[in-house]
């Protein structure tokens, strides 16, 4: 081999070993999709964030909507195929609460917004009529048993402040604290599944971590974190403290 040869050899694997050393595994994403039209002309219009802002005379405020949103196109797993939408109650705008920074834990699935409490709730179209779905309970009442592994993505996510993300591809802006990483998928483990999401740490200080958490979703629809694990964080953001 001739030295030039050998130094464009060396500096090529010089350069190899200067990204991220992470092996990314791809899982195929499910065809999903949530209806959300007929929550769209209810009185709740459009704000500058997004969220559709429910008046006071839509019958999605009185059901205890404050703002709606669609849902994740990863709800689409559920059956039967209602129309959804994600409910959101501010209690600190309602000065009829004698406690306007949390509710009793049977009101809402989680929280989303920090010290100012943004709590998530559903909102379903059954025959004409609009529910509210306020917490896990309810919800596997309308929606159990869990019977695909498309079912099982839908209720990780509906019950926790858990995301899916399919496509992954390595980012050289970010520091990986694993090996391997893939994407969202689902496992068949006896009679109960085992799906793989994922979390941010949006709140505090940073470093502001992402995490891949392991969720067992029973077919009664119960659903239990088995395991989480630290996989990468953006150097970006480690001076950023949210609320």
């Amino acid at each position: 081999m001739k030295p030039g040869n050998l130094i464009f050899v060396t500096a090529f694997f010089l350069l190899a070993g200067c990204g991220p050393n992470v092996q990314i595994v791809n899982h195929p994403k499910p065809d999903l999709k949530v209806d959300f039209s007929p929550f769209e002309e209810m009185g709740c219009p459009r704000n500058q964030s997004g969220y559709l802002n429910c008046q006071e005379d839509s019958s999605l405020y009185g059901l205890g909507c404050d703002f709606i949103r669609p849902a994740s196109e990863f709800l689409g797993g559920l059956t039967p195929a209602y129309p959804l939408a994600v409910c959101i109650y501010r209690p600190y705008i309602h000065p009829e609460l004698t406690d306007r920074y949390s509710l009793p834990d049977g009101e809402y699935f989680f929280n989303e917004g920090g010290t100012m409490p943004d709590l998530v709730r559903y909102v379903i179209l059954v025959d004409g009529s609009f529910k509210l779905i306020k917490n896990p309970d309810e919800f596997r009442a309308v929606f159990s048993p869990v019977d695909s592994q498309e079912e099982a993505l839908s209720f990780s996510l509906v019950m926790k402040n858990l995301y899916a993300t399919y496509g992954r591809e390595v980012d050289q802006k970010l520091d990986y604290y694993v090996k391997v990483l893939e994407d969202t998928h689902v496992e068949k483990v006896n009679d109960d599944y085992v799906v793989h999401v994922f979390a941010y740490q949006l709140f505090g200080c940073g470093p502001h971590n992402t995490y891949a958490i392991d969720m067992k979703v029973t077919v009664d629809g119960f659903v239990e974190e088995i395991q989480r694990e630290k996989i990468f964080n953006d150097p970006a953001n480690d001076d950023l403290c949210v609320d």
